[in-house]
């Protein structure tokens, strides 16, 4: 598996458990139906142009594996045009979407992904150490019986 499918995998999974609670939240408490509205609209928005850098960044990377060029960028006028359709939702139904909890989660993948990309590099570091630490008993290990082999 891919290192960006599993930070992808990840974002979705985190995702996917943010917008089950704000679901959740705006039927317990409906009077915060507007900023929760917001942060839904927004982190959909946000996981939607993560998504689509992804497919660009891979498209581009496997056209440079093959040797070809790819025509086109990564997609900043689509995920700009996203960003900006949310930002118009929210100006012209101002009672039911709160434009500063858009704003504020239009940017949250990119933090939920360095999060993910930091936790899993310390944990691939720290299995890396053990089985580092462990290599070395092995071969103070064998050097030991061979000390003594020669005494």
């Amino acid at each position: 598996m891919n290192e960006l499918t599993r930070y992808m995998r990840w974002l979705t999974r985190i995702t996917y458990v943010l917008l089950a609670i704000g679901a959740i939240w705006m039927l317990i408490a409906p009077h915060h139906h507007p900023v929760l509205m917001g942060l839904i609209l927004g982190l959909s928005i946000s996981c939607l142009s993560s998504y689509f850098l992804l497919y660009k960044v891979r498209r581009m990377t496997d056209a440079a594996a093959e040797g070809r060029r790819v025509r086109g960028g990564i997609g900043f006028v689509w995920r700009a045009l996203a960003a900006v359709g949310g930002i118009v939702v929210a100006i012209e139904f101002p009672r039911e979407i709160n434009l500063q909890a858009l704003l504020a989660s239009m940017v949250a993948a990119p933090f939920i992904l360095l999060i993910v990309g930091i936790f899993i590099n310390r944990k691939e570091s720290q299995a890396e150490m053990a089985r580092f630490a462990e290599r070395r008993k092995e071969v103070e290990q064998l050097t030991g019986e061979r000390g003594e082999k020669d005494a």
